[in-house]
């Protein structure tokens, strides 16, 4: 519960509605699906990109890849300046979240980039801050809890 606490006291404090869910250690979104029995089209996996202004979360599902030229073009920035974050980046920057499992919102108030494809769905789940938890949550939910824009970020 440690590393999902910074996510769920958001969540609480907004009052949305969600489910923390223990599973078994997972490293890959699509072996998170498994152990929780859904669609790996459902699981939402979140990457950090440093931008020029800090950091933005990209929120893409996890059968698809992250295209940086697209949110490159979304943020007007030059390709030397918009990359993933380092892992050093999210150990100093992110310290509440386990390595890999920093959630889409908690923490700092990173704008939040989501694929389109995610908000068509009723409702989807991340990791909670932890490789062994994760959060079922209604898509237009996020929208509630961060500066979130859902935009096409995924490669076609």
């Amino acid at each position: 519960m440690m590393a999902a606490s910074a996510l769920i006291t958001l969540l609480d404090a907004e009052g949305v509605g969600y489910e923390l869910i223990s599973h078994d250690h997972t490293e890959r979104a699509s072996d998170e699906a498994e152990a929780l029995g859904v669609q790996p089209s459902s699981v939402a996996k979140t990457l950090v990109v440093a931008v020029p202004e800090g950091y933005v979360r990209a929120i893409v599902p996890a059968t698809t890849r992250l295209d940086l030229h697209k949110l490159r073009e979304i943020l007007g920035a030059g390709s030397k300046k918009v990359h993933l974050a380092s892992e050093e980046d999210l150990q100093r920057d992110f310290p509440e979240f386990e390595l890999g499992a920093v959630p889409p919102v908690g923490g700092r108030p990173d704008p939040v980039f989501v694929d389109g494809r995610l908000s068509e769905l009723d409702e989807f789940v991340f990791e909670a801050g932890s490789h062994d938890e994760s959060v079922r949550l209604r898509a237009q939910d996020l929208d509630r809890v961060a500066d979130v824009r859902f935009v096409d970020i995924c490669e076609d």
